[in-house]
């Protein structure tokens, strides 16, 4: 048994049994990837698969990898799916470099076309060297150090703590051949100019560089899982009102991982910075604020609590009210149930202002609607009408205003989130039909 089997064998991202698909581009990592797991297929039970991506730049450099992948598989029977996508289309639409746009469409395919089981790709220890480097030049946190995960979902790196000299004396020891991308060679990408000039400057200091970096990034990498797992503790102990309420009184350093794990969270990508971190941070600690984070997404503390969200469009038209789950808003649900009277107290009908209504005296169809600043309500144990807008403004914290579930009927508002219902519908001693209105998050 080969030294790069041996280490395939006995890092932390074996393949389990079952569908296994590799990402294989034909150059020499992958290549040895991929005769290595079918050498041992039976060994781990693995129903081998590959997946190329033609990314539609190198003209016919590319097209000879795919002849070049094609003909392996064929050869040792694996079945091969080749997907086409046009790189340098994606990278204008979308403003990226060529390099991040392959990146980002590579791993879409790889889901795409492997839907099941695991895909493993073929990064090794230069690899995870170069990563860390490079994120070390950048400017990084503790994350950014920890380098390439052995495992991320369904995405294996079971090489990843092999070096590239195994892998071609692995090659070289089968006679198998393999394809060089003319890119990785180019002086145009930072990468390559720390691969080609930094990493072998590094490796003359000291031939243990890559394995003392690889040592080190999985130590941090433990590191931050714990961190990230108190961060997590925090935000689910300071959720208060569609917000958190963190404090000083909470670590720098996890206060900032709640928001960087808060922003993740938000359906717009946003890669935050230090400066945007503590520029977050700085609102907390005064206990008010508000920033723009990026297009769309704002980060506001309103009596100190912290809204971290992408703003919300208002409502369009009337949507009518469905008995069960209404999702009019990005993370947040109106649940609707409608259930006999008797099947609820009636101490809990006479106490309940709030979200229980008698079904019966809805008049007509109820509907959601953006509410208007026209719009009246009177509440249960008043004997006036009400704007809407003073009664929000009196029970709901700013951030949460413009994303409020408000129900009416033919003659109006008869509820909205966090004020209540209209005294018209309030439920008594003669309801019959109960309609229970509950808000949930996430």
């Amino acid at each position: 048994m080969g030294t790069l089997t041996e280490r395939l064998l006995t890092g932390p991202a074996v393949p389990p049994p079952g569908i296994c698909t590799v990402a294989f581009s034909g150059g020499a990592d992958s290549t040895a990837l991929l005769l290595c797991l079918h050498e041992l297929k039976e060994r781990l039970s693995l129903d081998l698969r590959a997946v190329h991506v033609h990314h539609g730049i190198r003209g016919a450099e590319a097209d000879r990898d795919a002849a070049f992948c094609k003909a392996f598989c064929e050869k040792y029977g694996i079945p091969l799916q080749t997907v086409y996508a046009d790189v340098p289309a994606y990278a204008a639409a979308h403003k990226l470099s060529e390099e991040t746009a392959a990146r980002k469409l590579r791993y879409e395919a790889l889901e795409q076309a492997a839907p099941e089981g695991v895909i493993v790709t073929a990064h090794h220890a230069g690899d995870n060297a170069e990563t860390v480097l490079f994120h070390l030049i950048r400017g990084s946190g503790l994350r950014g150090l920890c380098g390439i995960p052995p495992k991320n979902g369904r995405i294996y790196r079971p090489m990843l703590y092999a070096e590239k000299s195994e892998i071609l004396d692995y090659l070289r020891e089968r006679g198998q051949d393999w394809v060089e991308d003319s890119t990785n060679i180019s002086g145009d990408s930072s990468r390559n100019r720390i691969r080609h000039e930094i990493m072998p400057l590094l490796t003359r200091e000291n031939p243990a560089a890559l394995r003392h970096i690889a040592a080190t990034a999985s130590l941090l990498a433990e590191d931050d899982a714990l961190l990230n797992e108190q961060a997590a503790l925090i935000a689910a102990e300071c959720a208060e009102q569609g917000g958190f309420r963190i404090t000083a009184e909470h670590p720098a350093p996890l206060r900032k991982r709640v928001y960087l794990q808060l922003l993740a969270a938000l359906p717009v990508h946003v890669d935050p910075s230090f400066d945007l971190l503590s520029a977050i941070d700085r609102l907390v600690l005064q206990g008010g604020g508000k920033l723009t984070v990026t297009r769309g997404i704002s980060a506001q503390v309103h009596r100190g609590i912290l809204y971290l969200r992408a703003g919300q469009p208002p409502l369009t038209g009337e949507h009518p009210l469905i008995i069960g789950e209404n999702r009019l808003f990005d993370g947040k649900t109106c649940i609707a149930a409608l259930t006999d009277a008797g099947a609820i107290s009636r101490n809990h009908h006479k106490a309940d202002t709030k979200s229980t209504l008698d079904f019966d005296k809805i008049n007509g169809t109820p509907y959601f609607r953006q509410r208007r600043g026209t719009d009246m309500i009177r509440l249960p144990g008043r004997d006036f009408d009400s704007t809407l807008k003073k009664c929000v403004q009196a029970e709901v914290l700013a951030p949460e205003r413009q994303s409020l579930y408000v129900l009416y009927d033919r003659l109006g508002c008869i509820y909205c989130e966090q004020v209540g219902i209209a005294a018209r519908v309030r439920p008594d001693a003669d309801s019959r039909r109960i309609l229970t209105l509950r808000i949930t998050r996430g």
